[in-house]
């Protein structure tokens, strides 16, 4: 005769205790799971070197790999009286082994002990199942020291609670603007059995303000690793000094002169990047530097160059393999000279590496500079009188990276008359190559503007006004 069933047990009884660490506290997991949401604790620096080090000593593999990132991002926003605040921890850890000429990765967001040794142990399956490389370069090796100290980390952005980031946002003048404030603290940790070993604690702090309603809307950005180098109260004037009350003018029936504002410039720039000089772009060969390396493709006025050493943008010291930064121009005096590249990619391609790894089998540029000029904003707007200003992109979509052809909605679209912005402009669809627009420029600004890279801490883009000949494909969207 079979025993009778127990009674199940009412919710919320019986249930397994979370893991514990050796020192009987909840798994780090866990506890990033349970603690105080206005305070998000991330792991010391020490922490992580002692995991790292316990897991590289005991990895099976001829070479290994590991990257460590942490961090905490909080993001504020207001809109009228409504203020609405979000805080939120993540981590990744890349491990990478080379074994008997393989190459094997895997990417986990668990950094206890035992996680991190499986980490391994799953890169060296995948590893296992890969053809052997003839050629393959050893991970990168012990090399110079790297500041990185100097600027990097902000306590006033660390101890952005909750509470403070509301209270900077209520001392604001209000009057209905759309305010966003993000910041980040990161931790980041590269370590490999050839004794790199890098790691660093950053902050990011980036500022939005958008005035009125689109069409007419005023629109302002700026970022820094630094609160004190943020100036929001001047960033909310820039954005009600380009927003426009009255009725709307006619769209131009033709190509005209136009100004792009700093940020539409930023956000071009990042599309270029990734679509052109990301290591990927060019393996697949969709990129059109396979056939324009070392050609002048566009106006001899235009140098980006990647300088994760220049303080005035968002500075960072190594990339993702350990490997010191260094100034790199991609575009110099309107002619490509080389795609991202980490040592790997760069022996497969038989290019110099460019110290651009950022995991996951590509390489980026993250510190992007294009070289401002001399001209200020009135002789900008000068330069293409009769023309438009373009404040900000939306909806900016790549349709044929070999020519850079894109989408974008323009918006703060304005009439330029008489040196100044006029009449505003209802929002216009713009369908263009960026090859063809970059190719005329009338005149390049002398004041940039911050924008960070999509993670909120590795690095950013930095970019002025640019005054261009003509742009096409602008129609009402």
């Amino acid at each position: 005769m079979n025993a009778p069933r127990r009674p199940r047990r009412g919710r919320g009884r019986g249930r397994r205790r979370p893991p514990r660490d050796s020192a009987g506290r909840p798994s780090d997991s866990k506890r990033r799971q349970h603690k105080d949401p206005d305070l998000p604790q991330l792991l010391s620096i020490e922490e992580i070197d002692e995991r790292l080090e316990r897991t590289l000593a005991q990895s099976a593999a001829d070479e290994t790999e590991m990257v460590w990132l942490e961090v905490s991002r909080g993001e504020a926003t207001r809109n009228g009286k409504h203020i609405e605040v979000r805080v939120s921890p993540e981590r990744t850890i890349l491990v990478r082994v080379l074994d008997l000429g393989r190459v094997g990765s895997y990417r986990t967001g668990f950094g206890e002990p035992g996680d991190l040794t499986d980490a391994v142990r799953q890169a060296m399956a995948q590893s296992r199942v890969r053809e052997p490389l003839s050629g393959l370069p050893h991970l990168p090796a012990e090399n110079e020291p790297i500041e990185t100290e100097n600027g990097l980390y902000d306590p006033d952005v660390a101890g952005l609670t909750p509470a403070a980031a509301r209270a900077l946002l209520e001392k604001l003048p209000n009057q209905n603007e759309a305010l966003r404030l993000e910041w980040a603290e990161g931790r980041v940790v590269v370590y490999n059995s050839r004794k790199i070993r890098r790691q660093v604690s950053v902050t990011g702090v980036s500022f939005e303000a958008r005035c009125g309603t689109s069409p007419g809307a005023g629109h302002a950005a700026d970022a820094a690793r630094r609160l004190e180098d943020l100036n929001p109260e001047r960033i909310l004037e820039i954005a009600w000094n380009r927003h426009a009350n009255g009725d709307l003018g006619e769209p131009p029936t033709e190509a005209v002169p136009v100004v792009l504002a700093p940020e539409a410039v930023i956000s071009l720039i990042e599309m270029l990047n990734q679509e052109s000089f990301s290591a990927k772009a060019y393996y697949d060969g969709t990129s059109f530097l396979r056939e324009h390396l070392g050609i002048q493709v566009f106006d001899r006025a235009l140098t980006l160059r990647d300088d994760a050493t220049d303080r005035s943008g968002i500075p960072f010291p190594f990339d993702l393999e350990g490997t010191a930064k260094r100034p790199v121009p991609l575009i110099l005096e309107g002619a490509p000279k080389t795609p991202a590249l980490d040592q790997r990619q760069a022996a497969v391609l038989g290019l110099p590496p460019t110290a651009h790894a950022i995991g996951g089998n590509d390489a980026r540029a993250q510190n992007l500079f294009l070289l401002a000029g001399e001209l200020t904003d009135e002789e900008l707007l000068a330069a293409a009188e009769g023309g438009l200003w373009i404040g900000w992109l939306d909806h900016l979509e790549c349709r044929e990276p070999n020519r850079v052809q894109f989408n974008a909605r323009a918006r703060g679209v304005r009439r330029i008359e008489n040196g100044k912005l006029g009449a505003a402009l209802p929002d216009l669809y713009w369908q263009d190559s960026l090859l063809r627009a970059f190719s005329g420029i009338l005149g390049i600004g002398s004041v940039t503007t911050n924008r960070m890279t999509r993670d909120g801490y590795l690095g950013g883009f930095s970019a002025p006004g640019l005054a261009l000949s003509s742009i096409e494909g602008l129609r009402p969207s």
